[in-house]
């Protein structure tokens, strides 16, 4: 019953939303071979595009660079990544925007959807 009273009083607060916001932060880094990607699309390393293991195809999500501070929009289309503890693959042009400086080839990242 406090569930039914509550829910209603938060969204008049926007509370809601972010209540239902999902984040997930771990290490990422980037792939540039490939052909197929596996919903199907053909591999575009300049596509804002990134792999992860188990979100939908089709789901966007940003990327925030937990160094740079910088982040980008970018749609799930492909599955990984295949190393164990990092979180997120991602095209030369997500990386690029994330670390214009190219200072390093794997990143902290945090990722919202």
């Amino acid at each position: 019953m406090v569930g039914l009273i509550v829910a209603p009083v938060l969204s008049c607060f926007g509370i809601a939303q972010l209540a239902q916001a999902n984040t997930e932060c771990g290490k990422a880094t980037y792939y540039d071979q490939g052909s197929v990607t596996a919903n199907g699309e053909a591999f575009n390393p300049s596509a804002m595009t990134v792999a992860h293991p188990w979100l939908p195809f089709g789901t966007w999500v940003t990327v925030i660079d937990q160094y740079t501070g910088h982040s980008v929009e970018a749609r799930v289309n492909d599955r990984g990544p295949w190393v164990g503890g990092y979180i997120l693959d991602m095209t030369p042009i997500v990386m690029n925007v994330l670390d214009p400086n190219r200072s390093s080839d794997i990143r902290d990242v945090c990722i919202y959807w």
